[in-house]
């Protein structure tokens, strides 16, 4: 349950304190990326994130819950150019 908190806004951890909630996303998809992080667990995590802050019936919600690969999770969020970049320097 104490893992809740930490899911929904992980800058909680941050010595400089909470980061808005949407950036938190943004660098959730970076890291999911650098990481390769499975796409279902991606899509997981930033519906959980979504569904304590707004609600997964608004587009933002409904592009998540579309998206088939990190590919299209890095479009979404406005992450083309890294995840181009970090796929590129993989090899």
């Amino acid at each position: 349950m104490v893992a809740r908190g930490a899911m929904w806004n992980a800058s909680i951890f941050c010595a400089k304190g909470k980061t808005p909630w949407e950036e938190v996303k943004r660098e959730y998809v970076r890291k999911s990326i650098l990481w390769d992080n499975d796409v279902k667990s991606t899509k997981h995590t930033l519906k959980e994130m979504i569904m304590h802050y707004s609600c997964l019936e608004l587009p933002e919600g409904k592009g998540v819950i579309k998206c088939d690969t990190s590919a299209d999770l890095a479009k979404l969020y406005g992450e083309e150019d890294y995840y181009n970049f970090v796929v590129s320097n993989r090899k």
